[in-house]
């Protein structure tokens, strides 16, 4: 396939996916100018200074790569001014040259990097976990705009991102908190991540308990009625001595959410204590406590 049959099947289908430039978008029209150029191999006329005017006695090569060269260039300035509005275009000083004209909006939408870092920076700090979609996607989110900030010369911190976005997270965080602020060592965002899934998880496997525990119950009164159990607000009693008619609350079956056995609390398991001195979360098996 020679360059212009290539050209004609992907340049329309290049420029319709570009976004109109407007005040508010700029970097990432600029970013999709530079790939859908990079794309169609014009890019290059954004970095080049034109070639020099042929001479009489310009060598065949020269020709092919000064015919080629305005081609390219010439392309290159329909696919921006054809994502530019009119309203947009009239500010911007024209130029036969697609590095000169780019520039050029470069530098008309260059104070526009000041607002766009305030807006990041408002996002950032109104950031909120309320519990709806996943704990994931909450710091992914936060990890985002700070990418964004830092890709306008911003200095975000992983350390800084990881005890902001730890606050913004509701109670059931709170011992990972606590045990964040016993460590000296700085939790990478990754790590963030899997620590607080492993929270998230045990939030929702308890909040499953007590949910078939409310169904329970309100089965048990519907079959023996209200005047059952008067007076409890927890669980349910059964009686455990038919001749005697006495009753007793059934026993609370402790069960380790790391490793599925019975007989302690996730926060008392030796295996998950071992996986926390192996991620290099704590030092050692017994964390001080605040």
């Amino acid at each position: 396939m020679n360059e212009s049959s290539s050209s004609t099947i992907h340049f329309p289908l290049s420029i319709s996916q570009i976004e109109l430039l407007n005040g508010s978008n700029f970097r990432k029209w600029k970013s999709d100018i530079e790939l859908n150029l990079g794309i169609l191999d014009y890019d290059h006329v954004l970095k080049e200074d034109p070639p020099e005017e042929l001479t009489p006695t310009a060598s065949r090569e020269a020709k092919e790569k000064f015919e080629k060269w305005h081609k390219h260039n010439k392309m290159a300035l329909i696919m921006i001014k054809k994502s530019i509005p009119d309203n947009v275009r009239g500010g911007i000083p024209d130029s036969e040259y697609a590095k000169e004209f780019f520039n050029s909006i470069a530098e008309k939408f260059k104070i526009s990097d000041k607002a766009e870092i305030n807006n990041l920076m408002k996002s950032l700090m109104r950031m909120e976990f309320n519990g709806k979609g996943s704990v994931r996607e909450f710091i992914m989110r936060g990890s985002n705009v700070a990418g964004k900030l830092r890709g306008l010369n911003m200095a975000v911190e992983d350390s800084f991102l990881v005890y902001m976005l730890l606050n913004k997270l509701p109670e059931e965080y709170d011992n990972l908190k606590s045990l964040y602020k016993t460590q000296k060592e700085q939790w990478t965002v990754n790590e963030l991540i899997s620590l607080c899934v492993e929270v998230e998880d045990e939030v929702k496997k308890k909040g499953k308990e007590i949910s078939v525990n409310l169904v329970t119950k309100m089965q048990h009164k519907k079959r023996f009625g209200n005047n059952c159990n008067k007076g409890s607000t927890s669980k349910l009693t059964v009686k455990t001595d038919n001749n005697k008619g006495k009753s007793s609350k059934p026993a609370i079956v402790m069960k380790c959410f790391f490793c599925k056995k019975s007989g302690h609390f996730k926060k008392d398991c030796e295996g998950f204590k071992a996986w926390l001195t192996k991620k290099g979360i704590i030092k050692n098996n017994n964390p001080k406590q605040e």
